[in-house]
């Protein structure tokens, strides 16, 4: 009914995340700095489990209820993986929003809290019992990135082919069909690497141990082209030589390592098979305004759609999704 309150959670590698909504509004919210590495470390996901129970109860007394009060508790993201609450198998793609939406699990988890919590499953590129070697090429999965592209194709979906850019520690591109099924993904570990360059490595000092926090088009779009002339890891050490001799600012020394390594995404996606098609696809970029300003450059520079999601259209986007799923599925 219109008076239920319901809870989605967001379970990542290293966040848990709970919004608790009534009338499709926000009403509490809360996060905890515990995610599956914990379980991944520990050995033991006990962790993991008090996390969420106490993030769920937070966010509820926030919506001024408690966790009692939830109607319906809705999850997804890593809490689906090995090191997650519950492992469930990922879904093989092309997969139609309907089709997760009935791939739903309802589990008991008590030591959590007494009401079900429903579970909405990954997604694959490929069935592993047909993968060869010479197969792996097509390869990929995500677990909470396909509830974001469905919290992003109920807000805002194009027509025709769409992919969606979902930037995190590990960039996630995500094919969307003309008939709106999602058609696969494509993970890279760019900002993982960025970030290990930027902090742990010979760059470092260069990069001031940070990451651009304004975009600067003319280093980015160097960074871009150098990687196309010398490959990624000559282009990574040029950045320190940049820095040394032609005077690049730390800010511009993060705007040409980001060019270098998001040309490498590019790379990717232009040679993945998963993504044929491409040049009629429009590429909705979420992400925070540095990355999708950068987005919009190199993607308008190859002659791409470009729609940049708005502030309001990424908040919450994974319990926007599972919301949606939810309804498909009739629990709302």
């Amino acid at each position: 009914g219109d008076d239920m309150y319901i809870a989605t959670i967001d379970g990542g590698t290293s966040n848990t995340r709970v919004f608790v909504w009534h009338d499709g509004v926000i009403a509490g919210q809360a996060k905890a700095a515990v995610g599956v590495r914990n379980t991944a470390m520990d050995g033991t996901n006990q962790r993991l489990q008090e996390a969420v129970r106490d993030t769920l109860s937070e966010a509820a007394s926030m919506a001024g209820i408690t966790t009692e009060d939830i109607s319906l508790i809705l999850a997804a993201g890593m809490l689906t993986s090995n090191v997650g609450l519950c492992d469930i198998p990922h879904v093989t793609a092309p997969v139609r929003l309907e089709e997760l939406a009935r791939a739903m699990v309802e589990k008991n988890l008590p030591a959590i809290c007494r009401q079900p919590i429903w579970f909405v499953p990954g997604v694959r590129n490929c069935n592993p019992a047909t993968l060869t070697p010479d197969k792996s090429f097509d390869m990929d999965m995500m677990r909470g990135e396909e509830v974001e592209a469905a919290g992003l194709l109920a807000q805002a979906a194009p027509a025709g082919k769409a992919v969606f850019v979902l930037p995190g520690s590990h960039n996630k591109y995500v094919m969307i069909d003309e008939q709106r099924r999602i058609q696969g993904c494509l993970t890279t570990l760019c900002c993982e690497l960025l970030h290990s360059l930027s902090f742990v490595s010979i760059l470092a000092d260069t990069l001031n141990r940070s990451f651009a926090s304004e975009f600067l088009a003319g280093p980015f779009r160097k960074g871009a082209s150098d990687y196309h002339k010398m490959g990624l890891l000559h282009g990574a050490f040029m950045t320190r030589i940049l820095g040394m001799f032609c005077h690049y600012t730390a800010q511009e020394a993060q705007n040409y390592l980001l060019g270098l390594l998001m040309a490498d995404d590019m790379t990717a996606l232009e040679r993945s098979r998963v993504f044929a098609g491409l040049e009629e696809a429009v590429f909705v970029v979420a992400g925070n305004p540095v990355m999708q300003k950068a987005y919009e450059a190199i993607l308008t520079n190859k002659g791409r759609q470009v729609v940049l999601a708005s502030e309001e259209q990424q908040r919450a986007l994974s319990g926007r999704g599972v919301l949606y799923l939810a309804g498909l599925r009739g629990l709302l």
